[in-house]
């Protein structure tokens, strides 16, 4: 009863402060308490301290004695101009007040406590944040990423266009490791381009000053037109793999010209792409002798397919579905097929023959015949003797091709012949190249070879006088002249293989006249200069 009567006392006190001089009573001004001097304050506080004890005296008084506790900043933070201000209140629960407790310890910090107290305890300072720390807490917001296109060089490593570009060693060997299912980092090419993506930010030196570091967070590398690999950094610093398969849209493509000097030439100039006019010659290959049976005049048809990307730019040749030459005044047509049966697509004449021949006439592209079968003065030698064999003079270095499938009988130095490889093929025929300045991937005694593989290069070795290919044909024992013999040809279509064949060459032909001709653009460009030349 005491207490109450004593609160009742100081709160009827606390009011008499804020009653004006001459007012009404009960209305109370608490603005006064701006105006009053230093202990009139202090006596009104602890009036209001007692009055407020009842009730919700707890609560008020519990909030006004929380400590307030400053945060040291490291200079670390100052010399990188970041500076970072914080009060964080401590959050340990405060216990209910007692009436006891309203009286201020002598260590306590409120706001509250005597100002005639003769020390106020200095507040500890919480743990210091690490460099690191305070500047995520400011700067996460204005990181920068940067992103790097790499070129690869001859002889470049992954792991070395990596490092060099800034990314450190343990990051380069996780984001490799991640890549290999897709694609070998052993398989980089000379002009390959690489897509690289980093993470910038600054980071403290062991002088103690700033830099800006680099983290690496993403490889990609198209390795086709239509495909690419990428792999990206995740959150707990691994990276994993993406294959990125593109589609491509097909459109076809039909251009003709007629030979002035080359072939390659005039294909070029009908805006046909070197790779389909290379798959031309392949074709006729066992028909035609390109280095000596092309004349001026003669003319050429072509219908194939391209690929094109979604922004309509084409990206890559596709199949050539038809081929025409008019050599000499002889017409050969060809059509590709793939039979129903289970057999290899091929490319077929009109009566459903394949153009393939058992042996090919020509062994080697873009090359002369230098010296053709029979008898001969040696250029070596001196003498008179059989060249049991064709010469082809080309320069060192020319891609041999297998004249027909077969199996490799010898492969090594053969004495005047040098460098020397000989396949055995069916019905008693063997085939010989000499002079070779070295062997394909893989030739070796044992091994089965097709049609048009590439088993060594023309070169100089053995008794010869220049670089060049010494072509033998052998049938049953004896060799023949490459030039003369009539080999067996490929498949003759027949019954319902035959009609079947029939209706795609219908098919064909019909895509044939829907599609646009290479050589009306040439022509009306070649034309529009024409106008503007006559203009001027």
């Amino acid at each position: 009863m005491a207490l109450a009567s004593s609160a009742s006392k100081s709160f009827q006190g606390f009011v008499s402060r804020l009653v004006p001089e001459q007012g009404l009573a009960g209305q109370t001004s608490f603005a006064r308490i701006g105006s009053m001097g230093y202990r009139g304050r202090w006596g009104t506080a602890t009036s209001a301290v007692a009055a407020l004890t009842l009730g919700m005296g707890a609560v008020a008084i519990g909030s006004l004695l929380t400590t307030q506790t400053e945060v040291e900043v490291p200079a670390a933070v100052g010399q990188a101009s970041v500076r970072v201000v914080t009060t964080m209140p401590l959050l340990a629960a405060q216990p209910e007040p007692s009436v006891a407790s309203l009286t201020p310890a002598e260590e306590s910090t409120s706001f509250f406590s005597s100002p005639f107290a003769e020390s106020v305890a200095t507040p500890e300072p919480a743990a210091p944040f690490s460099f690191d720390t305070a500047f995520s807490l400011v700067t996460e917001s204005i990181r920068s990423t940067a992103s790097e296109t790499v070129s690869v060089g001859r002889g470049d490593t992954l792991m070395a266009l990596l490092t060099n570009s800034g990314a450190a060693r343990s990051d380069a060997h996780r984001a490799i490791t991640a890549m290999t299912p897709l694609q070998d980092p052993r398989k980089l090419r000379a002009g390959q381009e690489l897509q690289l993506g980093f993470e910038e930010y600054v980071s403290a030196t062991e002088e103690g000053d700033s830099e800006i570091a680099r983290r690496l967070t993403s490889v990609s590398m198209k390795t086709d037109v239509d495909r690419e690999v990428m792999v990206s950094r995740q959150d707990d610093g691994g990276f994993s793999g993406l294959e990125i398969i593109a589609e491509l849209e097909t459109g076809h493509v039909q251009a003709r010209g007629t030979i002035n000097s080359s072939l390659f030439l005039a294909a070029a100039d009908a805006g046909i792409p070197a790779a389909i006019t290379v798959e031309m010659i392949r074709m006729y290959s066992y028909d035609i002798d390109f280095q000596r049976e092309i004349r001026q005049g003669d003319t050429f048809e072509v219908f194939f397919t391209r690929e094109y990307d979604e922004d309509g730019t084409p990206v890559r040749e596709g199949d050539v579905l038809y081929a025409s030459m008019n050599v000499r005044g002889k017409e050969r047509r060809l059509w590709r097929h793939q039979p129903t049966d289970g057999g290899n697509w091929d490319y077929f004449d009109e009566q459903g023959r394949s153009m393939r021949k058992f042996l090919m006439k020509t062994p080697i592209d873009g090359a002369r015949i230098s010296s053709s079968f029979g008898n001969r003065r040696h250029p070596i030698l001196g003498y008179t003797r059989l060249h049991a064999g064709t010469d082809f003079a080309a320069p060192s270095g020319t891609p041999i091709y297998a004249a027909g499938s077969g199996t490799i009988e010898m492969a090594q130095r053969n004495g005047s012949f040098g460098n020397y490889v000989r396949i055995r093929h069916a019905n008693g025929y063997q085939t010989a190249y000499a002079h070779m300045r070295g062997y394909g991937r893989g030739i070796r005694k044992g091994v089965r070879v097709r049609q048009g593989q590439v088993i060594g290069y023309v070169g100089t070795t053995g008794r010869s006088t220049g670089p060049h290919l010494h072509y033998e044909v052998i049938r049953n024992g004896n060799k023949v002249n490459p030039q003369r013999i009539r080999v067996p040809t490929g498949r003759t279509l027949s019954g319902g293989q035959l009609a079947a064949f029939q209706e795609a060459r219908s098919s064909i032909d019909t895509l044939m006249a829907e599609a646009p001709a290479a050589t009306q653009v040439a022509e009306a460009e070649i034309a529009a200069d024409a106008d503007d030349t006559s203009a001027q």
